[in-house]
């Protein structure tokens, strides 16, 4: 714990600030999730790509990253779509143009496995996978 205290003050502040709200958000989408689901609205339906010449990067970085250890140290158990929801909030709070996918696929034992991921310009944020082994059902953006 403290070693997780430690290399949090090592944080910009930009980053102190990110890293606190997706533990904040994480929280919430957890339990959204889990009370009210039909509340979740992860953006419009196959509506079109919306591209943008002035990214930063650096940004998309930190959230990317932010969610990363928010998940793997969360005390509740965060799944592919908890990481979407919270990529697409910080990402319109930004006005960074995102897509989120929803996919499906065969499991070893013939059981249908879904998933979802987060993209910016074709770049995995979240939900990291090989978009080719699933048969996308739906896009959100």
């Amino acid at each position: 714990m403290l070693r997780i205290v430690s290399l949090f003050f090592r944080l910009s502040f930009r980053n102190q600030g990110i890293v606190l709200g997706t533990v904040f958000l994480s929280f919430y989408c957890y339990f959204l999730f889990k009370i009210r689901p039909t509340w979740i609205r992860f953006g419009r339906i196959q509506h079109d790509k919306l591209e943008s010449k002035n990214i930063d990067w650096e940004l998309v970085n930190d959230i990317r990253e932010s969610i990363r250890l928010v998940s793997k140290r969360f005390p509740f158990h965060l799944v592919c779509r908890h990481e979407a929801y919270v990529a697409k909030i910080w990402l319109n709070y930004y006005n960074i143009p995102y897509t989120i996918y929803i996919g499906f696929k065969y499991g070893d034992d013939n059981s249908i496995k879904g998933h979802a991921w987060t993209e910016v310009q074709e770049r995995q944020i979240t939900g990291f996978c090989d978009p080719k082994e699933y048969v996308i059902q739906t896009t959100y953006s």
